[in-house]
């Protein structure tokens, strides 16, 4: 609802400001915005805060400046318009920068929940590539041939793939 009321604004100005005002506009704003900046936020807050107090400032630390300042201007547009000098104001009032803290906070969540799902189906295609490594091995010696566990399998072993197995190490193909 932010970012629609925002983007309404900017295209119907004329049409939004005699119709609710900038005012409303603002209260409507901030009553929408603030649960996703305090709640859906404040992991990235907290993040920023902990690489401040460490001085190892990154990814975060930005977020927190952006969405923060971002924020705290916008309440303080919505709440006393009149400290403000006379060049900030248009349509009666202020214009807040709400939409802006909320649509980060909602593309770095986003961008955070595709990086999740992204990582668990590499896991999971790297556990279905182990899961295709055979047990054991055909071992080749001078009068026998004899399965053994892959782990002892050594450089320079002679092995034994019949048609079908799965290949159990790499190595060279000496015949057949």
């Amino acid at each position: 609802p932010v970012f629609v009321l925002a983007m309404t604004e900017m295209v119907m100005a004329e049409q939004v400001n005699r119709l609710i005002g900038r005012s409303l506009s603002n209260w409507v704003q901030l009553i929408f915005a603030t649960p996703v900046v305090l709640w859906a936020g404040r992991p990235f807050f907290e993040r920023a805060w902990r690489s401040l107090v460490n001085r190892n400032l990154n990814m975060f630390s930005l977020i927190g400046l952006g969405v923060g300042s971002a924020f705290f201007f916008s309440v303080a547009a919505t709440l006393a318009p009149r400290f403000f000098p006379e060049g900030f104001r248009t349509g009666g009032g202020v214009e807040p920068y709400f939409e802006t803290s909320v649509v980060i906070i909602l593309l770095v969540l986003l961008g955070q929940v595709l990086e999740l799902r992204a990582r668990g189906r590499t896991g999971a295609a790297l556990r279905a590539l182990i899961g295709l490594v055979p047990a054991t091995a055909r071992l080749v010696t001078d009068d026998e041939e004899k399965d053994v566990p892959l782990a002892t399998v050594r450089s320079g072993d002679l092995l034994r793939v019949r048609p079908g197995e799965k290949v159990p190490v790499d190595g060279v193909v000496v015949e057949g």
